[in-house]
């Protein structure tokens, strides 16, 4: 008999349909609110935002960047109220280990920290961010579409760069960001 070695091969995350849109790098700046239409029907499905937070106690300002969901629009969340930051080609489906899809959410993505006491600094997972994948899902009449939008973070410029969003147009299939 030969021996034969196994290896665990993943299995190939076919395609679906997918509605895409260009959002030609647009800018979200402390108090310039971003609306994104993801699947083009017209209604807001997520937003974008900052919020400076004062904290008298540490002596320290956070001006955070903070992705929403909506009714009808999930965000993934980890149990310290993350999103995963997806490379290209990175699954997206209906189940994600560590993560749960949540309705009516706010994702800090990165804050800016600046103390009296302490050097400025940027803390967060979208901190480093370049053109990176935020998973987003729709609830549309029961069934769940998985989509994605691709985010930057010019910490420099304190500045949320939005370059490209997609969303399936098959329910329940699983994509990968940035395809």
């Amino acid at each position: 008999m030969i021996a034969c070695k196994t290896q665990d091969i993943p299995y190939p995350v076919t395609q679906p349909q997918m509605h895409y849109t260009d959002l030609q790098n647009a800018e979200m700046r402390h108090n310039q609110p971003f609306a994104l239409d993801i699947d083009g029907d017209g209604s807001t499905d997520f937003l974008f935002s900052t919020l400076l937070v004062g904290d008298p106690i540490l002596q320290r300002d956070r001006l955070q960047f903070i992705a929403h969901s909506k009714i009808g629009t999930n965000l993934l969340n980890n149990d310290n109220d993350q999103s995963p930051v997806l490379n290209n080609g990175d699954k997206i489906s209906l189940i994600q280990t560590g993560y749960e899809w949540f309705e009516l959410s706010a994702i800090v993505l990165a804050e800016k920290i600046t103390g009296m006491t302490e050097p400025m600094h940027w803390a967060g997972l979208w901190k480093y961010a370049t053109h990176r994948y935020l998973p987003v899902q729709l609830k549309k009449n029961g069934k769940f579409y998985n989509g994605w939008i691709e985010l930057s973070l010019d910490s420099l410029s304190e500045k949320l760069v939005l370059h490209k969003t997609a969303i399936s147009i098959e329910a329940g299939k699983d994509i990968k960001a940035g395809y």
